[in-house]
């Protein structure tokens, strides 16, 4: 996903500290409320290694350009196979929500 870098008018908040990026990732998710999963990443050159944080969590990697973060989420709950399952569900919802706000269309971005 092509995140422009600082992001502004997304439910994506980003702070770079040094080499380490952490963020969080917010929507609004029918059933669950509100969700806020935190994430943090180790840049090293241009890429972006993901740092584990404690569940719920999402794992990022990706690559961080001029004006550009090109981010893939991945959100891991549980080993057995109803987190896992959630765990899909909620990493689809929030993809969604992102690229919805990303769209030319959001109204987010005017």
């Amino acid at each position: 996903m092509r995140i422009p870098f600082p992001p502004k008018g997304l439910p994506l908040s980003l702070r770079l500290e040094g080499d380490r990026l952490q963020g969080e990732v917010q929507a609004r998710v029918p059933v669950f409320g509100e969700v806020r999963l935190p994430f943090a990443a180790r840049l090293e050159g241009p890429l972006l290694k993901p740092l584990p944080l404690p569940p719920p969590a999402l794992e990022v990697e990706g690559r961080l350009g001029e004006g550009v973060l090109d981010l893939s989420f991945r959100l891991h709950l549980g080993e057995k196979w109803g987190d896992r399952a959630l765990a899909h569900i909620l990493e689809a919802l929030l993809l969604r929500h992102l690229e919805d706000a990303l769209s030319p269309e959001a109204k987010t971005l005017v």
